[in-house]
């Protein structure tokens, strides 16, 4: 097998690695903006929130340790399995390749996050469908934060660039390629990790596309959705030029035609 053909499943081989590859993310940080502004919503402790796209379970586990009831959806079964180990068997875990109707009853939730990126591996003619399917999980008022790479992030910091580390029984190599005209960045990851012969070799191609704010608003309007605020990287700070990070609160709204008793 040569070239696409012999490329695994973005996350599937990155699965068993992926917890300390990523070791470094705020997550805790993170967590903090987003019960924060929960909170504001009048969002507490013991509400519902969905982890849409919750890869290994980082952000699932720091939510339900503060007290929330979390499910998680992801595409990957191997970054899911990671997840349950992790989560145990009292947090409802399904494998969803978005967008897709949710295997969920309707307006259940109280809240949804979706973190790291994730956004950004939707082509630009899934974003609405995926606010969609988030919006038809959210109960009328409930929140949506999720973050996206920047423009600058995909053009500037990734760009067409290749880097590598080692980290003793694992190596990797990381090559870009952007696109200008489509505005997407793909990833070349080709993945060492020791195995009882040496080493195994594996790869995954990703792809990133960056959305403009209108875009972004645009879409979440049509979905049901009204934006509550754009900042840079889980802080109260407005984007500036060279932020790597934006990070998105959307809200439900009540949806068009529903009668009011």
């Amino acid at each position: 097998m040569t070239g696409l053909a012999a490329l695994g499943e973005p996350y599937t081989a990155l699965a068993g690695v992926y917890d300390r590859w990523t070791d470094p993310n705020p997550y805790d940080r993170w967590v903090d903006f987003i019960t924060a502004r929960l909170a504001q919503a009048g969002i507490g402790s013991g509400a519902r929130v969905l982890d849409v796209c919750c890869g290994t379970g980082s952000m699932a586990v720091r939510l339900r340790d503060r007290g929330y009831q979390v499910a998680g959806i992801d595409g990957s079964a191997a970054m899911l399995g990671v997840a349950r180990d992790r989560l145990g068997p009292l947090v409802e875990l399904h494998q969803v390749i978005l967008p897709a109707e949710l295997p969920f009853t309707p307006a259940v939730f109280d809240a949804a996050i979706c973190c790291f990126d994730s956004v950004n591996y939707l082509p630009p003619s899934a974003l609405q469908g995926f606010f969609a399917t988030v919006a038809s999980a959210l109960r009328p008022g409930g929140l949506f934060v999720f973050d996206v790479n920047s423009r600058y992030k995909l053009e500037e910091v990734f760009g067409s660039s290749q880097y590598g580390d080692d980290q003793g029984d694992f190596a990797y190599v990381w090559r870009n390629r952007y696109d200008p005209t489509r505005g997407a960045t793909d990833f070349l990851i080709t993945l060492f990790t020791r195995a009882d012969d040496g080493f195994r070799r594996e790869e995954e191609q990703h792809r990133q596309w960056w959305f403009d704010h209108d875009t972004i608003r645009n879409s979440a309007n049509r979905s049901g959705f009204t934006t509550v605020g754009a900042t840079a990287d889980y802080t109260s700070s407005e984007p500036e030029p060279d932020t790597l990070r934006e990070t998105w609160v959307l809200r439900r709204e009540e949806p068009a035609g529903r009668n009011h008793h």
